[in-house]
């Protein structure tokens, strides 16, 4: 069973610990999805757990043509052109193309792309979470997670994925079905 939490906010730290090694004790496989990683620093999820940063995710859900005409083929021209040596050189154009180009366009084609911010976070958790590691159980781990569980609800139930909450720490794992 592949099972998701959902720890947006990062405010039950310990709680979703605990229920994510219940879960892997009983052999089964736990990714969490966080608001920032920056939270989690602090207490380490236990050893195979997958962590996935929802900034990440919705960063990468740019249209291929973007990302092909504005990332791939700039750094592939300064790689080919300022090969071995000049390496140094490359870095520093790379950095300076990075920001003062690309995030500037990257930023306005956004607006084109993704006019409905909720809907593009619903393409990508379905696309990349749901159905990519093929999740049969999300896990709402916290308050904030809350929302975005609701707007997902439909996203959830057509995947095939049940949607469960979590309990207190003295009762791990609300939902989870063992055997």
């Amino acid at each position: 069973m592949n099972v998701l939490f959902l720890a947006l906010g990062g405010t039950r730290r310990p709680a979703i610990t605990a229920e994510a090694e219940h879960v892997i004790a009983h052999g089964d496989k736990v990714t969490v999805l966080v608001g920032t990683a920056a939270k989690w620093r602090k207490g380490p999820l236990p050893e195979g757990v997958d962590l996935v940063e929802l900034s990440r995710l919705e960063h990468g859900s740019r249209p291929a043509i973007v990302r092909l005409l504005l990332t791939r083929v700039p750094l592939f021209l300064l790689r080919v052109c300022l090969p071995g040596p000049l390496r140094g050189l490359s870095k520093r154009l790379r950095s300076a193309y990075v920001r003062r180009v690309e995030r500037p366009v990257d930023r306005r084609l956004a607006r084109l792309y993704r006019r409905d911010p909720a809907r593009a976070r619903e393409r990508v958790i379905d696309r990349d979470l749901l159905r990519g590691r093929s999740i049969d159980l999300v896990i709402v781990g916290d308050p904030e997670s809350m929302v975005v569980a609701a707007g997902l609800r439909d996203v959830i139930a057509r995947s095939g994925a049940r949607l469960a909450y979590t309990g207190t720490q003295e009762r791990p794992l609300a939902g989870h079905v063992e055997g």
